[in-house]
């Protein structure tokens, strides 16, 4: 998982909450020293393209050598004429290592931490050096079901929830343990995690704390587990649950439920 995640996650969600709009800019570089990133900061300055201040913030990822600048409040076009300026700088310092991508939310996303989370995903494509793309769902996929990750144990479960949500038109991905579950939660961004507390190598717990670690929001979680106990339920919506359902379990319940988080 990229640290740009939980730099920017926070900002961004505090601007999603505000509904404000929220630009981001990522870009291919070169190794960044703490000292080459104060110069960026310094030089780059904080005017938007009708002047005003801008607010801003800056991560740098050395193990994927993303440099990202989140700005506060920005739109899709003046995010891009300051990605101009950070292309411009970049080049001319010889930082530059391939693309920039830059969105704004809520233009090019219904979900700031899902847009955040895809654009590094497709970071990783190769792009031609210096191309400014710009991320922005297509309509098939602003008509793309919501997606849920299961994670649990237990085989049966797993299949009988996965083809039930299929056939109601949801994306599932499955998870068989909490160290699978994590794995296919960075991948797949899924809208909602349902998992077990009982799940071997991670448990649900730990689970939970890793994708709170992550971010806070990005994905409703539901806890579906044979464990009654009210201190189990506690802790689970102290780390993060929105909703928690014992076995056995209603399949049109749990869809109910279901469509009530990520409606």
């Amino acid at each position: 998982m990229s640290n740009l995640v939980p730099v920017f996650y926070e900002h961004l969600s505090k601007m999603e909450e505000k509904q404000l709009a929220c630009g981001v800019i990522l870009a291919a570089c070169k190794t960044l020293t703490k000292e080459s990133m104060e110069l960026i900061k310094q030089d780059l300055g904080t005017r938007s393209g009708d002047g005003s201040e801008m607010a801003l913030h800056y991560a740098y990822d050395k193990n994927k050598q993303l440099f990202g600048i989140l700005l506060e409040g920005q739109k899709l076009s003046s995010t891009h004429f300051y990605a101009l300026r950070v292309k411009d700088y970049l080049q001319e310092h010889k930082l530059l290592a391939g693309s920039l991508f830059i969105a704004s939310f809520p233009e090019s996303s219904r979900s700031s931490g899902q847009m955040l989370m895809r654009m590094i995903q497709e970071m990783r494509e190769p792009g031609t050096h210096g191309e400014i793309k710009i991320y922005e769902q297509n309509p098939a996929q602003k008509e793309e079901p919501a997606s849920i990750l299961l994670v649990n144990h237990d085989e049966t479960v797993n299949e009988f929830l996965s083809i039930y949500f299929q056939r109601k038109g949801y994306l599932v991905t499955v998870a068989n343990d909490g160290m699978d579950g994590m794995e296919k939660y960075q991948e797949v961004a899924p809208d909602l995690v349902i998992t077990d507390l009982n799940l071997p190598i991670l448990n649900g717990y730990q689970l939970m704390e890793k994708i709170k670690h992550i971010s806070a929001s990005m994905s409703k979680i539901m806890v579906l587990t044979d464990k009654r106990l009210e201190e189990d339920v506690q802790k689970s919506f102290a780390m993060g649950a929105s909703d928690y359902i014992t076995k056995p379990f209603s399949p049109v319940e749990l869809e109910a439920r279901v469509k009530r988080l990520i409606s």
